[in-house]
């Protein structure tokens, strides 16, 4: 059909897009290879085309779900016919005015995108969060609005003219090797947030990172408006020797201060200071909203504590450059719960803090044995075969529970970060951050029944 666009691949992102077209009036096809369930169902009650082939299809753009690997056999075929194939985010940027925050990094770009979009909101800006994180940018982009917008690697790769007014690179680290079969190529994809800046674009970088540091100083000779932030060394946004947190030569406030737990968290705030400062928010206001968030669900917090043993979950943690973060962060003793449904990054460059940091380790899931061989050698380690990923769960945290009462006198930290995905044992990584809550109210329910039980 004649002017036809085709969304490939339905989910969050490309129902959003199927219900914002046809609230457009424009017609619209959509391929899903499942064929059935909700979201074909709202595709077809939207009266969007399902189509079973794209081949003839002769559609005027085609907007591919970032599930879909971008050298799908089929998103070939509609290259090789003429048609342009871009993803969820790139045509909300053309198709909707309005002020365009893009936020990458291998780890902390949810927490940014939610904080940042929180603290300009809490300053009175009409501003939405929206990407690779929920809601999709399609459902809640708006004219005039400023959209703050997570960007994964899957995303980038499909925004060919995308140029964000304020671009945040966070950190580069390795991670879905199995989509992009390469670190560079990896990296290449993450790069293109900013392939598209001009002189009125404010880049917003970790000066921290020696590859983002050469990508920035690229940048800058270009004459984008490049703005850096550090916890090592003074810049555009840092923190001091004694840990106040400056932005412009005018401290923000004391790292103390936040309510979110890490180092890399320090780090996020000042990249959220400077992402809002770049859209014309005071100063006031963004210190106001470095201090109120306290975090996303999923990320590195306490879950709760069984006497002195404090418990951190990190569900989310599923690359090594997180995981690094999180362990870094956890003081010891400390037990490392971790495994899952492997992703193919590296593990050589954890073993130096692992074998700094790590007092036992506890590995559940697919991945249990490839850990067990990279790091058994240098800790303790435990190996949950339970299949069921909640009864894993409850025996992963017994575990390191009774580690740290029989061998540190019953106090320490237990932190869940998995360096893995959680699709073998759980529905996603919030339903694994769950079931490491249920287990430890089940850990906290035996121990109050021990200390009943003892009469003390």
């Amino acid at each position: 059909m004649p002017g036809e666009v085709l969304v490939y691949g339905l989910g969050r992102s490309g129902l959003a897009v199927v219900k914002r077209l046809r609230a457009a009036g424009t017609a619209t096809a959509f391929y899903d290879r499942r064929g059935s369930g909700q979201d074909v169902t709202a595709a077809l009650e939207a009266h969007a085309r399902s189509v079973a082939t794209v081949a003839g299809g002769g559609f005027a753009l085609a907007i591919a779900a970032p599930g879909v690997p971008i050298d799908h056999p089929d998103l070939v075929t509609l290259r090789a016919a003429g048609t342009e194939v871009i993803g969820e985010v790139e045509w909300v940027w053309r198709t909707t005015p309005g002020t365009y925050v893009g936020i990458t990094g291998t780890a902390g770009k949810g927490s940014v995108t939610r904080w940042t979009a929180d603290t300009l909101k809490a300053a009175g800006l009409d501003a939405v969060a929206g990407g690779n994180i929920v809601p999709a940018l399609a459902a809640v982009a708006g004219p005039g609005r400023v959209h703050v917008v997570e960007m994964s690697s899957f995303q980038l790769e499909r925004c060919p003219t995308f140029a964000p007014d304020v671009a945040v690179l966070l950190n580069l680290g390795e991670d879905h090797i199995d989509r992009h079969g390469s670190v560079s190529a990896y990296h290449a994809a993450k790069r293109n947030l900013i392939a598209n800046l001009g002189p009125r674009s404010t880049l917003v970088v970790n000066d921290d990172d020696p590859e983002l540091r050469r990508w920035a100083d690229a940048s800058a000779a270009t004459g984008v408006n490049v703005r850096r932030f550090s916890l090592e060394r003074p810049a555009a946004a840092y923190r001091t020797h004694d840990g106040m947190l400056v932005m412009d030569g005018q401290p923000l406030l004391h790292a103390s201060d936040l309510h979110v737990l890490g180092e890399h968290q320090v780090a996020n705030a000042l990249a959220v200071a400077l992402s809002c400062a770049a859209v014309g928010t005071p100063t006031t206001a963004i210190a106001a909203g470095l201090r109120a968030f306290t975090g996303l669900p999923g990320r590195y917090s306490v879950a709760g504590q069984v006497g002195d043993v404090r418990f951190l979950e990190d569900s989310i943690a599923t690359r090594p450059l997180a995981v690094a973060a999180a362990l870094r962060s956890s003081p010891r003793p400390l037990v490392w719960l971790a495994g899952g449904q492997g992703k193919g990054a590296s593990l050589t460059e954890l073993r130096e803090l692992v074998a700094d940091k790590v007092d036992l380790l506890v590995l559940i899931g697919a991945s249990a044995e490839e850990f067990r061989c990279a790091f058994g050698d240098l800790v303790p380690t435990v190996v949950v075969a339970e299949p069921d990923g909640r009864a894993a769960m409850r025996a992963a945290v017994a575990t390191a529970y009774a580690h740290l009462r029989d061998h540190h006198d019953g106090a320490g930290t237990v932190l869940l970060a998995p360096l893995a995905a959680s699709f073998d044992q759980f529905a996603d990584y919030v339903d694994r951050a769950a079931a490491f809550r249920e287990a430890l109210g089940a850990l906290r329910a035996t121990a109050r029944a021990a200390v009943l039980g003892s009469g003390a």
